[in-house]
């Protein structure tokens, strides 16, 4: 998106994830190879966060709090 064309807005956001990068659609796609594998057969009701070990947002929006 937009956002991603921004160099410097990406290296924000890169360097506020703990794994010092961006997410890839090939992160989500090995999580649901995962859980619809035998591998992943004895997870369930979990909620899996593939987040590069975000603990806040890495990107300020500027939307409201709704909590």
């Amino acid at each position: 998106g937009i956002v991603m064309g921004n160099d410097e807005i990406r290296a924000k956001m890169e360097q506020a994830t703990p794994l010092h990068r961006i997410g890839d659609p090939e992160d989500i796609a090995a999580t649901v190879v995962y859980l619809t594998s035998t591998a992943g057969s004895y997870v369930t009701g979990k909620i899996i966060e593939v987040d590069g070990g975000l603990q806040t947002p890495n990107l300020e929006l500027g939307l409201p709090d709704l909590s």
